[in-house]
């Protein structure tokens, strides 16, 4: 069974951390982000990954060339316009020649659950399509899927507002399809979530919801992405063989990556440094994600902030809660204002 990933976005939700790096190699505990959607994949006995690239995604491209990837086959497919899911769905099936069911998912998820389950259920219920769906909280930023108590799809409500939604089971970004549905997505760049699917229920095809207790996460912005973390790591840490933790720093619900340099009685909680950050002595970070080459100087103070690659905190700079430095940008002020 082929997977078709959609890794053909820009990533402007975690911007500026993306600014210098696909959003699929994003690091999550200091491995890039798609590496688990490939060992899941792979768990999950999916022989070939075909990855649809979308414009100026020649750093992923390159990291995932065409060839054996542990278990799996990869085939890059490179996109010269703008598809939207939907068409490079169809762009995808007809240039990797795929011929029967295939998994489709966003490149830009994190997730953990029985494939097997899913795919018996599609098969046992005759259905066109299956949608992976999962329970969350809040589902007022997500595409939510109303099912029926036999588990078929029976509506969707994109992003209800707080306290409005008619359940709390979302779009978790994989979808079993049927071969056969590719002739059916409306021509041009189209997104299948506001085409394909709703125009299937409303014509009372078997669309089946499948409900998964497995983790699921979306990466798609700084505080999802930090979210993540938190459920991994708990109170621990993921630190690169190749950083550097001077003994007396302390680290908790923190990934420092590789090359990372954390000095003297620096505190790192619920943090994330990728490649090559400094953080000077005594500095504190709470909630922060400083991304590669980020400097951050002794005795600074940052909360819940956005570092992006190349930089620079001063001293003792404390940046007010949720503060965002651009790529190689510099934030000098002593004091939170």
């Amino acid at each position: 069974m082929d997977a078709i990933l959609l890794v053909g976005g820009q990533g402007t939700r975690l911007r500026p951390l993306t600014a210098r790096r696909h959003k699929s190699l994003v690091p999550v505990c200091n491995r890039p982000a798609i590496d688990y959607l490939f060992a899941w994949l792979e768990r999950s006995g999916i022989r070939r990954a075909i990855l649809a690239l979308g414009l100026a995604n020649e750093d992923l491209a390159a990291r995932y060339p065409a060839g054996r990837h542990r278990g799996l086959e990869i085939l890059p497919i490179i996109e010269t316009a703008r598809l939207e899911s939907g068409g490079a769905i169809r762009n995808a099936v007809e240039t990797a020649g795929i011929d029967d069911r295939f998994l489709v998912l966003n490149g830009d998820v994190y997730l953990d659950f029985d494939f097997a389950a899913a795919l018996a259920a599609h098969v046992e219920r005759a259905a066109d399509l299956t949608l992976a769906l999962h329970e969350v909280d809040d589902p007022s930023s997500f595409g939510v899927a109303v099912c029926d108590p036999d588990g078929l799809v029976t509506g969707f409500v994109e992003k209800p507002p707080p306290g409005e939604a008619p359940s709390r089971l979302v779009n978790a970004g994989a979808w079993i399809f049927e071969r056969r549905l590719v002739d059916e997505i409306p021509p041009g760049a189209v997104r299948v979530e506001e085409t394909l699917f709703p125009s299937l229920v409303a014509r009372r095809r078997v669309v089946l919801g499948y409900r998964f207790e497995g983790h699921w996460a979306d990466l798609g912005t700084p505080a999802r992405y930090l979210a993540l973390h938190r459920a991994l790591l708990g109170a621990g840490a993921a630190i690169h063989p190749g950083a550097s933790v001077h003994p007396s720093a302390a680290l908790a619900g923190a990934a420092v990556g590789e090359g990372s340099v954390v000095g003297p009685r620096a505190s790192l909680s619920g943090s994330v440094l990728w490649e090559r950050v400094h953080v000077g002595e005594a500095a504190e970070l709470v909630d922060t994600i400083a991304a590669d080459g980020a400097r951050i100087g002794p005795g600074a103070r940052l909360r819940g902030c956005v570092i992006g690659p190349g930089a620079t905190i001063g001293p003792g700079a404390a940046p007010p809660p949720g503060t965002i430095v651009d790529a190689d940008g510099q934030y000098h002020e002593p004091h939170a204002g």
